[in-house]
């Protein structure tokens, strides 16, 4: 159990007054009534945990000075000065943000990430426009707290190193739980001669796939994170132009991370397909389960769910999902 002085008003956390045990117990609930609801029953694997206090990025809403996440079922912010489930680093600056926020006025969203070469910032504003009095104020914060990078929108206003994506881009919460993933995925690929990597971003699976051997190519829509893993990439909005089943009998395996909203029309196609094996990673148990059931349907039977917590005491939990072709 963790201690934090904005709980339970900050919408961050839920469970930070469960001991571990019954909260790694309503985790296991959560994922089996979310699997139950589609009539499918699982038992998952003991969970994998994150150690608290890894979170390597944030979005922080600011309005009329006040800057934090919103409260728990409100769009009220809770101003924070201090959060202990991100790294020290982003956590220590938020006391800085704060003063920010009340030379900033107005309204809008705050995106950190801390880098291996320092902390990249994104600003956005409800109402932009980029004055170059705020542009100075901008750029002397960058300056005065060794920002990497500080940019408005999509323009850096300030840039020490050059860095592949933005700071609200997609990436794994915390780098410890971008390996455990990897791992995962690495240790149950098995041996295919093919595999495509569905919704890819910035190539957290492609990556360690090619540098382990295998034949991999990355789908997905955005092209900032494409650039990363350059001709093993083609853009393709998977949710409008799913790769049909017979693009997909191309691969021997299929590794797909979707977003919240899940892959559906993705995995009507995979239904159809005659891939041998599905490795899917999910952040929501609900439309995993709407996903895994329509699988079912083509002949896909669950192997494994493994749960990773990467966001330790909130309600989100992220799945690792073994699917295998049985007809």
């Amino acid at each position: 159990m963790e201690h934090c002085s904005s709980f339970p008003a900050c919408g961050g956390c839920s469970y930070l007054n469960l001991n571990m045990n019954d909260y790694l117990e309503k985790k296991r609930l959560f994922i089996q009534s979310a699997f139950l609801n589609q009539g499918i029953h699982v038992e998952p694997e003991p969970v994998l945990s994150v150690p608290f206090g890894r979170r390597r990025r944030a979005t922080f809403a600011y309005k009329n000075g006040q800057i934090g996440f919103n409260k728990a079922k409100s769009s009220q912010i809770n101003n924070l000065t201090a959060c202990p489930a991100l790294l020290p680093e982003l956590s220590d600056l938020l006391p800085k943000l704060q003063e920010l926020v009340l030379k900033l006025k107005g309204s809008g969203n705050i995106s950190v990430l801390k880098t291996p070469f320092g902390i990249d910032m994104c600003l956005k504003e409800n109402k932009p426009k980029l004055t170059l009095e705020k542009q100075e104020l901008l750029s002397a914060f960058a300056l005065q707290n060794n920002l990497v990078r500080l940019s408005y929108g999509t323009e850096p206003v300030i840039q020490q190193v050059q860095l592949p994506f933005s700071a609200d881009s997609f990436l794994q919460p915390s780098v410890e739980g971008e390996q455990l993933l990897i791992n995962l995925v690495l240790s149950h690929i098995g041996t295919p001669r093919k595999a495509a990597d569905l919704f890819c971003g910035a190539g957290t699976f492609t990556k360690p796939l090619l540098n382990a051997g295998f034949s991999v190519k990355g789908y997905d829509i955005a092209v900032e994170s494409l650039s990363v893993i350059k001709n093993n990439a083609e853009k393709r909005d998977l949710f409008r132009v799913p790769l049909t089943a017979k693009e997909l009998n191309e691969y021997d395996c299929i590794v797909m991370d979707p977003p919240r909203a899940g892959a559906e029309a993705q995995c009507r196609e995979l239904a159809e397909s005659q891939v041998p094996d599905i490795l899917m990673i999910s952040c929501s148990p609900k439309t995993a389960a709407r996903d895994v059931s329509i699988l079912r349907f083509g002949g896909y039977e669950i192997k494994k769910i493994i749960p990773v917590d990467q966001f330790i005491y909130t309600t989100h939990i992220e799945l690792f999902i073994l699917l295998k072709k049985e007809c």
